[in-house]
């Protein structure tokens, strides 16, 4: 199977930074973005780019739920769209973003079409 999440080249160069102690704090993650350009034209997920700025046609973004932790190296961040948000859109992307506003990791998946009156939660797990 295609791998279809990255972690950004921006997030990666932080996490070495820290890690060797040349940088002494990490942006937090604050939010996911969503979007709807994460499919080709045949609807298959597209493999995203490390070096991704932006997601390719972002459509919100929301401040994550407090973080859970399923096992020790897993930091999963849950969203919830409310009902009347996003109403008709074709969500294929989704991105981490953290509290500086820099898109950390990116992950795209089969279209899941928001439908009216029905809240969507979205959960992405950020696995080291």
């Amino acid at each position: 199977m295609t791998e279809t999440s990255v972690i950004t080249k921006r997030r990666r160069i932080s996490l070495c930074q820290i890690t060797s102690g040349a940088i002494s704090t990490l942006p937090k993650i604050t939010h996911i973005a969503l979007g709807t350009g994460g499919v080709d034209e045949g609807g298959e997920p597209k493999i995203p780019l490390d070096t991704q700025t932006a997601l390719n046609k972002p459509v919100g973004q929301y401040e994550v739920e407090p973080v859970e932790y399923p096992v020790e190296t897993t930091a999963r961040y849950t969203i919830i769209v409310p009902e009347h948000e996003l109403v008709g859109e074709r969500i294929s992307e989704a991105g981490l973003i953290d509290e500086q506003g820099n898109l950390c990791a990116v992950k795209n998946m089969y279209v899941k079409h928001k439908d009216e009156g029905v809240a969507f939660t979205f959960t992405f797990d950020d696995e080291f």
